[in-house]
């Protein structure tokens, strides 16, 4: 890491692409300005929904502060129509436009080498880099993922279908840009095929070139197998602890049964075990589901289960649980599955959100209801940007 990067909070580094990049917001400005500015953020959109915590937790920092990202998209594209490739994030503002992001500050020092690396391999490849407007083209992204406690790395280029990929070139280039002083190791290199429209990563047939479709990481004392499209959160140390003041939240007794809903690859439902009878987490992404499995055998867990299915749609066939925790994406609860929740008619839910105004909003109709909430906090696990992580206990007044 350079050694702008590892200054403390009073001298805060300016990234190269500060105020061009959409990927940060807060580029340049004080750490404790951008707290200030986070909580007045979350403080509004209670306020706008009339939702006032028993007890409030302001806006503060959990993990590091600079290199903490364990994934990363990046898109192939130009700054300027017409212009020299690109590989990077989109300007700020513009879907259009995408810029080279050279020295990022918020990802490893093995993420900015892989991708200056497989820039410098697309110039020479002959490939071209997929249009939005034509759509036609064959670079589409590269997504790079880390285990933060383990060093595993895993890189999957997404193209369309139009083109042949030298598998082997490819290969060559990622492990080019490894140092291994590091620590860190290529466990996977992967090409996946894409010919949707949407800009979203997806996947359409996946190949291994190398190694696995997967990588390894630890999390609350547990080890977790996350796959090439599996949800992870995003800074791993930041978020365990938040999730340890999270579940500290849950009243201290036995649950006979209890529902994880969007429980990604398991990471609360396996914490939560020893705590419960039968634990079942529901999830709509399928990888996550496999990858959800194969870490309570890992871990010994044999008292989870997950499924593969819509939020509401499982939760319609499941009886009420004596414990729920949600961690919704960042559209917050569907208001079906938030009828059904309220139809459960529980005395508490954990609600971790990843959306301040969405949360605001499902805790509005959770207040109509009948709840409120007992303890909220607010966490800053991906500084420089505009995300916010909430923790709340919901308990029926």
């Amino acid at each position: 890491m350079s050694d702008a990067a590892t200054q403390g909070l009073d001298s805060v580094p300016t990234c190269p692409h500060a105020g061009a990049c959409g990927g940060c917001t807060y580029q340049g400005v004080p750490y404790d300005e951008q707290l200030r500015i986070k909580n007045d953020l979350v403080l509004a959109h209670l306020a706008e929904n009339e939702i006032v915590p028993g007890e409030y937790r302001p806006v503060r920092q959990t993990g590091r502060q600079f290199a903490y990202r364990n994934k990363m998209e990046y898109t192939f594209g130009d700054e300027v129509k017409g212009g020299e490739m690109t590989l990077g994030l989109h300007k700020q503002g513009s879907y259009m436009s995408v810029i080279s992001t050279d020295g990022c500050l918020i990802v490893p020092d093995i993420f900015n080498r892989i991708r200056s690396a497989i820039l410098e391999w697309a110039h020479g490849s002959g490939h071209s880099f997929y249009h939005k407007r034509s759509r036609s083209g064959f670079l589409r992204a590269l997504v790079i993922r880390r285990g933060e406690r383990t060093g595993e790395v895993l890189a999957n280029l997404v193209t369309t279908s139009e083109e042949a990929l030298d598998d082997a070139a490819f290969c060559e280039t990622v492990f080019a840009a490894t140092n291994n002083n590091d620590g860190d190791s290529i466990v996977g290199i992967l090409h996946t095929i894409n010919d949707r429209r949407s800009d979203v990563v997806a996947c359409d047939s996946m190949k291994t070139l190398y190694g696995r479709d997967h990588f390894y990481d630890k999390l609350l004392g547990l080890t977790f197998r996350i796959g090439a499209f599996s949800f992870f959160q995003t800074n791993t140390s930041a978020v365990e602890s938040m999730l340890d003041e999270a579940l500290a939240l849950i009243p201290d007794k036995r649950a006979e049964t209890l529902y994880d809903v969007y429980c990604g690859t398991g990471t609360i439902s396996l914490a939560l075990s020893g705590r419960a009878g039968q634990v079942t987490g529901i999830e709509l992404n399928e990888d996550s589901v496999i990858s959800a499995r194969e870490n309570a055998g890992r871990n010994d867990v044999k008292n989870a289960a997950f499924v593969c299915g819509d939020a509401f749609e499982v939760m319609r066939e499941l009886p009420p649980p004596d414990l729920l925790v949600v961690d919704p994406p960042r559209m917050g609860l569907h208001p079906k599955a938030l009828k059904r929740v309220i139809e459960y008619g529980l005395p508490a839910l954990l609600y971790i959100s990843c959306n301040p105004k969405t949360f605001a909003q499902n805790a509005a109709m959770l207040k109509s209801a009948g709840y409120g909430i007992t303890t909220l906090g607010a966490y800053d696990n991906f500084p420089f940007t505009k995300h916010i992580e909430l923790s709340a206990l919901i308990e029926r007044l």
